[in-house]
C-alpha cells in the first residue's frame, strides 16, 4: 500500500491522492493541479523515499508548511503530518507494512510483477519528467496562462466601457457647440 494524501481543506477537499511516484503540485504544468491563486505554478514536489514520502518546496512565493512550520528543504513526512500550501490543508496517511499482511496469510501467492509503464499519449500514461529533479524546462510557449493576469477581464471591460462612454460624451458635446 502506498502513502496517501487526504485533502481536508481547499479546492480538493475530500480527495485522496496516492503517492507512488514523484508528484509536482501547483497551479499549472503539474502532476496535481490545484486552482488556487495562493499556490505557485509549480509549488512543491512530493516523492517516495525509503518506504515513506518527503515534500520539498520549489521556491514558491507563499511557502509550504508541515505541522505549522515553513519548510526550507526536503522534509520527511510521517503518518498524521499536516501539510498546508495556499488554501489547501492535507493529512498524510502512511503506508502499512506489506510484510505484516504477508505474515498473516502463510500460503499467499507471490505478488504479480508490476505492469510496464503506459505508452506516452495513452489514457493511462502518467506525465513524469524526463530530466532529473531540478532540471525542469520552462512551460511551452504559446500555451494560454490561467494565472492571475488572465482573470482581469472584468476590470478591463469596465475600463473600456468608461473610455467609450467618455468618447461618446465628448462627440455629443462638441457636436452641439
Amino acid at each position: 500500500m502506498t502513502p496517501v494524501l487526504v485533502f481536508d481543506e481547499g479546492p480538493l477537499a475530500g480527495r485522496r491522492v496516492e503517492v507512488d511516484a514523484e508528484l509536482v503540485i501547483g497551479r499549472e504544468d503539474a502532476g496535481l493541479t490545484i486552482e488556487d491563486e495562493q499556490i505557485s505554478r509549480r509549488h512543491a514536489v512530493i516523492r517516495p523515499r525509503d518506504g515513506g514520502i518527503e515534500i520539498e518546496d520549489l521556491g514558491s512565493t507563499n511557502g509550504t508548511y508541515v505541522n505549522g512550520q515553513r519548510i526550507a528543504g526536503a522534509t520527511r513526512l510521517a503518518d498524521g503530518d499536516t501539510v498546508k500550501f495556499g488554501r489547501s490543508v492535507l493529512q498524510v496517511e502512511a503506508a502499512r507494512a506489506a510484510a505484516t499482511v504477508a505474515a498473516a496469510v502463510p500460503d499467499a501467492p507471490a505478488p504479480a510483477a508490476p505492469a510496464p509503464p503506459a505508452a506516452a499519449g495513452s489514457p493511462g500514461a502518467r506525465s513524469a519528467p524526463a530530466a532529473a529533479f531540478g532540471a525542469y524546462a520552462a512551460p511551452a510557449a504559446g500555451k494560454r496562462s490561467r494565472g492571475i493576469a488572465s482573470r482581469q477581464l472584468g476590470p478591463q471591460l469596465v475600463s473600456f466601457a468608461v473610455v467609450a462612454a467618455t468618447a461618446v460624451a465628448l462627440v455629443l458635446y462638441f457636436a452641439e457647440h
